[in-house]
């Protein structure tokens, strides 16, 4: 890579100028001491790319092999999007403060509201509803995509702070493009799971 063909650049380019000298009339030492020193500079900041290269790929790996452990159990991703199977399915929401009214919205790809779900649970914190897949007009919604906003609201009607939460069984790993959980919910980076196994 370019840092270390300029170390290597750097090295040959000592040596010549060491060969080269007049040993009568050596160069100024003062000037070759800094070229010592942006020598140690680079191979350091060479060392520390290294180490950082090597920091990043244990992450990584880290990463996929607690993705493969949370295989087969349930988990709790932070997400607006979801995948809907067919089978009722725990939507969740998080309240930053208590809230005076709740409600959940299944919205399809285009924006549409499909679903209105009022909550009952108003107090901070994190809350699941079981959601039967039924749109407000009693008509069950079609495999595929959908989006859940919250809307929490105090009793001046103001907009709180609120997450919406998605809990799904995880029945693989796709590592093509970093680590995301396959579930029975839909596909979550492991970056988006909140919670898993047993405590839930």
């Amino acid at each position: 890579d370019a840092v270390s063909m300029g170390k290597e650049d750097f090295l040959k380019l000592l040596v010549a100028q060491l060969e080269n000298q007049d040993p009568m009339n050596p160069s100024d030492p003062t000037e070759f001491t800094a070229q010592l020193a942006q020598f140690s500079q680079l191979e350091q900041m060479t060392n520390m790319n290294e180490s950082l290269q090597g920091m990043n790929a244990m992450s990584s790996e880290m990463e996929r092999m607690s993705a493969l452990g949370l295989i087969g159990q349930e988990v709790v991703a932070q997400s607006e999007q979801f995948y809907f199977s067919g089978e009722p399915l725990e939507l969740g929401y998080r309240l930053d403060e208590p809230a005076d009214d709740v409600k959940l919205y299944v919205l399809s790809q285009t924006g549409s509201t499909l679903a209105t779900i009022s909550a009952n649970e108003n107090d901070m914190g994190d809350h699941f509803i079981s959601w039967d897949g039924l749109s407000d007009m009693g008509v069950p919604l079609t495999e595929g995509d959908y989006s859940l906003v919250v809307r929490a609201v105090n009793d001046d009607d103001q907009t709180l702070g609120s997450s919406s939460l998605i809990k799904g069984h995880v029945q693989g790993v796709d590592m093509s493009d970093g680590s995301q959980l396959e579930t029975t919910a839909g596909t979550f980076a492991m970056s988006k799971i909140e919670r898993a196994g047993a405590q839930l």
